[in-house]
């Protein structure tokens, strides 16, 4: 992952929780949270809108302005690159996952979705179990905050959940199978068309007492992790989106892939592009 401190860029620490690094039961995640640990994030600032700098590069910080006034933001931490964790039985098993789902995802681009695919994206994902980060392993940490003034955060959580779909599609991502609201232990495909293109599995954990949606990955995802969305309240009327992301590599795919592309600035532009559709969607009301 590339990362610059330009000129403009100020650093400080924040303390972060994360979702809990072992991988539960299917019918765990169900029934309560999860245990948490925490790190230490080094946190960077993008520049001011509009301003431009030589140190400054392609991905998250700088870009497209939608969502500009959105104050996004992120920290990382812990353990950088991901590397992959697991026994190799287990990375072994986690590659030959994702090697049959990038063959699905294919298939998938070449088809142009539709009833069969969506059909045949259930089938399997019922084969797959959560995959989240190992116990003790090094774990990638990346904490992304953003603002959504006066939108209260039951009103937030509420719209991410029953529109996962246009959620997802700010970011280029196509859920498989088409998925209206969000229920509870809800299954999908992430589709990324790439290249390559990627079919990653996860799975949704929903909280309305605590407006929280937790995501796992499931088997075969390039990234074992877990995402973690907080819609709080800011004190104003509005909501602060704090989201907390730690995450392993899954096999040695992982890194092949950080050789040939640049996965994980991808992954703060998946979100980046999340937090402002949020924003410039429900600001806008």
């Amino acid at each position: 992952m590339s990362r610059v401190a330009s000129p403009l860029s100020s650093s400080t620490s924040v303390l972060v929780e994360t979702d809990a690094p072992a991988a539960p039961a299917e019918g765990a995640l169900a029934r309560g949270s999860s245990p948490r640990t925490s790190d230490t994030l080094e946190v960077f600032h993008g520049p001011p809108v509009g301003a431009r700098s030589a140190a400054s590069v392609p991905g998250p910080r700088c870009g497209p302005l939608s969502g500009a006034s959105n104050d996004f933001d992120f920290a990382v931490g812990g353990s950088f690159p991901p590397r992959p964790t697991g026994s190799v039985r287990e990375q072994m098993r986690q590659g030959a996952f994702t090697l049959a789902q990038s063959e699905a995802a294919a298939a998938s681009m070449v088809m142009g979705g539709g009833r069969y695919v969506d059909a045949y994206a259930r089938g399997h994902l019922r084969l797959l179990e959560p995959n989240a980060p190992i116990e003790g392993a090094p774990t990638s940490l990346t904490d992304y905050t953003s603002a959504l003034p006066g939108v209260p955060p039951e009103a937030a959580w509420a719209y991410f959940v029953g529109n996962p779909g246009a959620v997802f599609e700010s970011a280029g991502i196509s859920l498989k199978p088409s998925t209206g609201a969000l229920s509870e232990g809800a299954k999908v495909f992430l589709e990324e068309k790439g290249p390559p293109p990627v079919w990653a599995p996860v799975s949704f954990r929903l909280e309305p007492a605590t407006n929280t949606v937790h995501i796992t990955t499931l088997d075969g995802h390039p990234l074992r992790g877990t995402n973690r969305f907080v819609f709080e309240d800011d004190g104003a009327g509005g909501t602060r989106l704090r989201q907390y992301s730690a995450f392993q590599g899954s096999s040695p795919a992982t890194s092949v892939g950080l050789k040939l592309l640049d996965p994980i600035e991808r992954q703060h532009e998946i979100w980046r592009s999340v937090h402002a559709h949020l924003h410039d969607t429900l600001v806008s009301r």
